[in-house]
């Protein structure tokens, strides 16, 4: 475990204890008390809760120290989106803010007049061993609403290390020592019990159950895998396989029904989220596709409640007429376990966290984001784990009904944009897709999402299946998936639940954690340090190229 003795970490981080009549500590007090906003259970605050949790991770681990003269790194605890939401939303960075700014130049008199703390420790490694926290993509400690491109991004190039829940693909490639090894890119965090305690995933379970209960297509499917497995040899991936390569995609609606029962699912795509953010556009455009003839078995929202798509019926237990039904409580949560595919495109910058929820639910991501990368994202030159093993990635330009942005109508298998990508900066990286799109192209099939996830074979399906297991217990959980009676307290006597970040017990504990203590590891010693003051020097490109 992470607070294992001995510890498997040889680097210790202190954690700055601030005075606690500073505002947002009292409000951080008060707040985990009531269970409300990024106490509260899964609400919009939650994606925002990073500076929270890992104030938790390096109270509760064994690389804590409480001697600032052992530390390999120090922590800062400064609740950075608390602060700016609770106060007004402020382009301006607030007094706290403002002093990490400072500090980060080189001037740590507001820093010790703040905070209350020494400047020495910061001055000692000119801020290299200090780690700071933005929490939001657009709230690097002020707000520039009407910025895009790599500016936010740019905010992280000088000490300290910043963790943070997005670093741009174009970034990445444009920095890779100050953008990409210095810093410390993680999942978006999440503090619902349901997801740590299982009940999201058991809800899902009771549902699909009951389709294949309920539906005759999913009993003959059922029945024709149970017949399979009874034979002495008889593996249903290996046949159905060989019935997909016979016309090189899922060629009958029974192909679909059948490798839906073997993934354990009962929606082929899914997609749910709002018009109100960026990517409108392109939101609405997969909504389409997923609605086409096509995509059988695919849903998404209409509006705030309701969900429609061929497979309506299906997900909502009603409506068999395919008309609109209002959604249930935590209704995403449950087509995402429900579903083998979810297309993912940006939200209000390249990134969301939906990006990493459907992986924690068991759905293979699509991602439509083309300045989107994953943390630890080998393709990338970041870490160990492989995209591909368990995401598919379908550049916009290449949807029908998505006018794209000039710059993206420019890129394809022979050309590039000025600004490199880290990943998938040419489309012949991205193999499953470009041979799924020259087949489209030549069957005349359109290039719509339903006709390109049709091409995704059954054990290809099976081994992305397997990555997706695999990346969300390693990778981006936070919580361990368990029973641990300490989630319990998560829900009061009337059974309304609170985030896992107001149970004082309760330990981030999973693959996620283990994970960024790993990347802290080899950031001892800073050996990116050369690296990135020649890089500083160096002529870049500044790319504002809209992402969508």
């Amino acid at each position: 475990g992470i607070d294992a003795e001995p510890c498997p970490w040889r680097f210790r981080v202190y954690s700055y204890e601030f005075p606690e009549h500073l505002p947002f500590v009292q409000e951080a007090v008060k707040l985990r008390r009531d269970g409300r906003l990024w106490f509260d259970d899964e609400k919009e605050n939650d994606m925002f809760a990073l500076e929270l949790l890992l104030h938790r991770v390096f109270q509760t681990s064994c690389v804590r120290t409480d001697d600032p003269e052992e530390a390999t790194f120090f922590f800062v605890p400064f609740y950075s989106d608390l602060d700016f939401r609770l106060n007004g939303r402020q382009d301006e960075p607030s007094a706290y803010g403002q002093a990490i700014l400072s500090a980060m130049r080189g001037d740590v008199a507001a820093w010790e007049e703040t905070f209350e703390v020494p400047g020495s420790w910061w001055t000692r490694r000119q801020g290299w061993d200090h780690i700071v926290v933005f929490a939001a993509p657009l709230t690097t400690f002020t707000h520039e609403k009407s910025r895009r491109g790599l500016f936010h991004n740019k905010k992280m190039l000088v000490p300290p290390i910043v963790a943070n829940v997005e670093l741009l693909n174009r970034f990445v490639a444009e920095y890779p020592a100050c953008g990409g090894a210095k810093n410390l890119l993680l999942p978006y965090p999440y503090g619902g019990v349901s997801w740590a305690d299982g009940s999201h995933l058991q809800a899902a379970k009771t549902r699909i159950s009951a389709t294949y209960d309920a539906d005759g297509n999913f009993r003959e499917a059922v029945g024709w895998a149970d017949a399979h497995m009874r034979r002495e040899s008889g593996d249903p991936w290996a046949a159905l396989e060989a019935e997909w390569q016979a016309g090189g995609r899922f060629t009958t609606e029974e192909q679909l029904w059948r490798m839906l029962v073997l993934a354990q699912k009962d929606l082929f795509a899914m997609a749910t989220y709002g018009l109100a953010h960026g990517c409108r556009p392109l939101r609405e455009a997969i909504k389409e596709h997923l609605r086409a003839e096509d995509c059988l078995l695919c849903v998404a929202n209409d509006g705030r409640h309701a969900v429609v798509g061929s497979g309506s019926n299906v997900a909502l237990g009603f409506n068999e007429d395919g008309s609109q039904g209002r959604a249930r409580p935590h209704m995403r949560a449950e087509l995402s376990h429900r579903a083998l595919f979810c297309p993912c495109p940006g939200g209000d910058s390249p990134g969301a966290k939906r990006m990493y929820d459907v992986v924690r639910a068991g759905c293979i991501p699509v991602i439509l984001s083309e300045d989107f990368v994953y943390p630890w994202s080998a393709e990338a030159g970041r870490g160990d784990l492989p995209e591909a093993s368990f995401s598919l990635r379908i550049p916009t330009v290449a949807l029908d009904g998505y006018d794209a942005p000039k710059s993206q109508q420019n890129r394809g298998s022979s050309t590039r944009e000025a600004a490199r990508y880290a990943v998938a900066d040419d489309w012949s990286e991205l193999s499953w897709f470009a041979e799924a799109h020259a087949a489209a192209t030549a069957a005349g099939d359109g290039h719509t999402l339903g006709a390109y996830l049709r091409r995704v074979s059954p054990l290809q399906v099976k081994a992305l299946l397997a990555g997706v297991g695999r990346v969300k217990r390693e990778y981006f959980d936070y919580w361990e998936m368990s029973g641990n009676p300490v989630y319990r307290r998560a829900y009061d006597a009337n059974g309304r639940k609170k985030s896992l970040l107001a149970v004082d017990e309760a330990k981030p504990e999973g693959g996620a954690v283990r994970a960024l203590l790993d990347s802290l590891a080899e950031k001892a010693g800073f050996p990116y340090r050369q690296a990135c003051e020649s890089e500083l020097q160096a002529s870049h490109k500044d790319s504002r190229t809209p992402f969508c």
